[in-house]
């Protein structure tokens, strides 16, 4: 099984690189393991990885809603990085594609 959160830190930008399954158990646990990141690094900017993430379901979009809060709230911005079309298509069913920076990687 992937391992659902690897966080790296440097240059003022923090990089979560999810993986696996993102439901409701994996999500409270990855939730709580990035907010500690960014309020321990107050970074700039946090970019959630999300291209080895093999199912998400709303609990990942709850996920990704509440960063975007967090990271407003510090005054840094969310970008997320390589969504899939399913997820490009939950976001842009939920609006949050207007108010997320989204980066596709080759």
């Amino acid at each position: 099984m992937e391992e659902a959160l690897r966080l790296s830190y440097g240059e003022d930008t923090l990089i979560a690189f999810l993986g696996g399954e993102l439901d409701h158990h994996r999500a409270v646990s990855v939730r709580s393991r990035i907010d500690d990141a960014l309020f321990e690094h107050l970074p700039k900017k946090l970019v959630i990885d999300i291209g080895r993430v093999d199912f998400m379901d709303s609990s990942g979009l709850g996920l990704i809603m509440g960063r975007l809060a967090k990271t407003k709230e510090i005054g840094a911005v969310l970008v997320l990085q390589n969504p899939s079309s399913r997820v490009m298509r939950m976001l842009k069913m939920a609006k949050l594609d207007r108010m997320i920076q989204t980066i596709k990687n080759p």
